[in-house]
């Protein structure tokens, strides 16, 4: 059977960008996957909705497993997100080294920039590190007690940030315990994946 006599073809090609775009975007965290990932969604709407119309108009087999497929690439909305974001933990893990390369640059460059021992400061990161997934900026906030650095990911909006956080009071044995799953404890502490 050829593509051209395949009756699903395009439900198919529909549901295999929407999942594409949705693993892309969990796992990248940039705008431009973020729109794309939108789009696709209005696509599978689109698909979904024509799939119904013509169950109702044709009331065939072939009708009813087209809405089938669409159900079946939405069940599988959340195990392509869960994928996205291990692909995306495993990325961070791959850059931890120039992650923690940068940190120390940047805490030692604001703390020299600045006489006070309470400050917060944004810093623009050099473009030799531009690979890390994150905008080109981070928030330093400086106390008596420890220092925090925050990545922002480069989808953050106003109605939220995501990013990765920094601070200098962290200890491996409370990375295991907030973080038994992700094996945290088995690398340079002080690192976490952070939302709100």
């Amino acid at each position: 059977m050829n593509l051209r006599s395949f009756p699903y073809k395009w439900t198919c090609f529909v549901g295999a960008i929407f999942l594409s775009s949705l693993l892309w975007s969990a796992a990248m965290l940039d705008g431009f996957s973020f729109v794309l990932a939108l789009i696709s969604s209005f696509c599978l709407l689109t698909s979904i909705i024509a799939s119904i119309v013509l169950a109702l108009a044709q009331r065939s087999k072939v009708s009813l497993y087209r809405i089938l497929m669409n159900i079946t690439v939405c069940l599988l909305f959340f195990p392509v997100t869960r994928l996205g974001n291990f692909l995306r933990e495993r990325l961070f893990l791959m850059h931890l080294a120039k992650f923690q390369e940068v940190t120390d640059s940047l805490i030692a460059d604001q703390r020299s920039k600045s006489h006070s021992e309470v400050f917060v400061a944004g810093a623009q990161l050099p473009s030799t590190y531009s690979s890390l997934h994150v905008a080109n900026w981070a928030l330093i906030t400086f106390t008596k007690e420890n220092v925090t650095v925050r990545y922002v990911s480069r989808d953050s909006s106003a109605l939220g940030h995501r990013g990765y956080m920094y601070r200098s009071d962290d200890n491996s044995a409370a990375l295991s315990r907030d973080f038994p799953r992700l094996g945290y404890k088995r690398i340079a502490p002080h690192w976490f994946f952070f939302s709100d």
